[in-house]
């Protein structure tokens, strides 16, 4: 629906793209009966009243004002474009943000009363989910006093995340589960309740690219597994609300982007590209070449050797044993690492780490089956697994290996994954 004068070539654009409703006044707006895919007003007409009436009247349709040079003015509830500007491919993409604009309204208001907010995220923060969280402080308006970024866990380890805490000065806490009632509400971001097990309820908000789970209950959710990382998600967000990115949160989002899709070869869309090369543009380039210089310590090289001296390949599976470890992230790049050898259609590492649970990262060319899917229908039930097409986790309690193959040797523990992902990928075939 177009409210006012426009230009024809505008015009023809949209009406190329479907039905168009064309309104000379204002107060015609509200004798239309229906949802409208978007609203555009000329900038003559935009006044605040009108706008917040345009909104109650059309909860669920993204308002957009047509105008030259104007920035958004706070607490309006609507995006200014120059449309002048704007060539008929990047319309689509306006749209996006102008409906993205409602979700940064409906966020808001979920925390709008919160004095003491959580911003969880999972258990072991990567650079997708520490950038992620400090977006949604940006987004709503939040500093280090009232709003904590947290995760349960032991203290981040792998060394290319700590560079990222430490030379960006991030505020990251380790919390308990008694910690969580200090808390008067929560937003989860790159995790959804489920990853929790029950463990997390009350939960106002999710953010997050990995598949919709089961139990994903809250007051507001943001959930497109077609991205390939959350910030991507965040950074449309913040872009839709109209707020500056500075060049810090811009260097922890790319990171957070080039981290999750491997600098958008895994898991990556359009959506992805375009945020990259958005943040690209300011982030500051030397700030992220230090934190990825950091990815490795002296102490963790045996590891590698015990993998690859522990490795097989059967039906274009490689498998790779890295023993009892410490540091869970290492299975992960070491299951990287496996996708590398020629033939490998799967890369399987894993490690009994801290002796308590069997960690395995699974990495495939994305051709295959669902690497997130096969390991939920294979370890759910027994611990936590899932991820995305092309790689994914799971984390099964030793207690729970034992049930399922008695002795749990480095040979019983070898021969139970073999043959478990054998089976599973030939019948996915």
């Amino acid at each position: 629906m177009f409210i006012g004068e426009f230009d024809i070539l505008l015009m023809s654009l949209f009406k190329n793209r479907g039905q168009v409703t064309e309104l000379d006044s204002p107060d015609d707006a509200f004798n239309r009966k229906g949802t409208f895919t978007l609203i555009v007003v000329n900038n003559e007409f935009a006044t605040k009243e009108f706008l917040k009436s345009l909104a109650y009247g059309y909860p669920t349709s993204p308002i957009v004002v047509s105008a030259e040079g104007e920035q958004r003015k706070d607490g309006y509830i609507a995006r200014y474009v120059r449309f002048d500007e704007v060539a008929d491919n990047q319309i689509s993409f306006e749209e996006k943000l102008a409906r993205s604009d409602i979700s940064v309204r409906l966020i808001r208001e979920v925390h709008r009363h919160a004095k003491k907010l959580l911003i969880l995220v999972h258990n072991q923060p990567d650079p997708d989910a520490i950038a992620s969280a400090m977006a949604l402080r940006t987004l709503l308006r939040r500093n280090k006093k009232t709003a904590t970024i947290g995760y349960l866990g032991e203290e981040i380890s792998r060394p290319e995340n700590v560079a990222m805490v430490e030379l960006m000065g991030i505020n990251l806490q380790v919390i308990s589960h008694n910690d969580i009632k200090n808390f008067d509400s929560i937003a989860l971001v790159d995790v959804q309740p489920s990853y929790f097990r029950g463990e997390i309820t009350n939960v106002d908000s999710v953010i997050d690219h990995h598949p919709v789970t089961p139990e994903c209950d809250a007051k507001f959710t943001e959930i497109s597994s077609e991205e390939g990382a959350t910030a991507t998600i965040m950074t449309r967000l913040l872009r839709a609300a109209q707020v500056e990115i500075s060049a810090k949160l811009s260097t922890a989002l790319l990171y957070g982007i080039k981290a999750d899709t491997m600098i958008l070869n895994r898991g990556a869309d359009l959506d992805d590209l375009e945020a990259f090369t958005y943040l690209y543009n300011q982030a500051d380039l030397g700030l992220l070449r230090k934190i990825e210089s950091k990815n490795l310590y002296s102490e963790e090289i045996k590891h590698y050797g015990q993998a690859l001296s522990r490795h097989w390949i059967n039906d274009g599976i490689i498998f790779m044993n890295l023993g009892r470890i410490e540091k869970e992230h290492l299975i992960s790049q070491v299951a990287d690492m496996g996708m590398k050898v020629e033939g490998v259609n799967w890369s399987v590492a894993f490690g009994v780490v801290s002796g308590s649970h069997v960690v395995m990262s699974v990495r495939n060319s994305g051709s295959v089956k669902s690497a997130g899917r096969l390991l939920f229908e294979l370890f759910d039930e027994i611990g936590s697994a899932g991820g995305h097409r092309s790689y994914a986790k799971a984390v099964i309690p030793m207690q729970e290996v034992r049930q399922l193959i008695g002795k749990t040797s480095r040979k019983n523990i070898e021969q139970w994954i073999d043959r478990v992902f054998r089976t599973a990928t030939a019948q996915s075939a």
